[in-house]
């Protein structure tokens, strides 16, 4: 939960468009990232607003949260 505050103070919104999560999260390029959603290996869901791919600021924490655990 802590992570998801952090996310929200930095970021402001509770969306985050898929290049600033791929570039600043993953950091993977933006084509990169669109590889990965197309091979069906992208590690979040996505919503889309204004044709925009976003990702919710708790998929995101979540993500960070599970690395975190992985490499410990």
């Amino acid at each position: 939960m802590k992570t998801e505050f952090m996310l929200l103070a930095v970021y402001e919104k509770a969306l985050i468009p898929l290049d600033v999560f791929a570039k600043d999260i993953m950091g993977v390029e933006l084509q990169t990232a669109r590889n990965r959603i197309a091979a069906g290996t992208f590690p979040v869901p996505l919503t889309r607003t204004a044709r925009q791919p976003m990702v919710h600021i708790a998929d995101a924490a979540k993500y960070i949260d599970q690395h975190r655990e992985s490499a410990a």
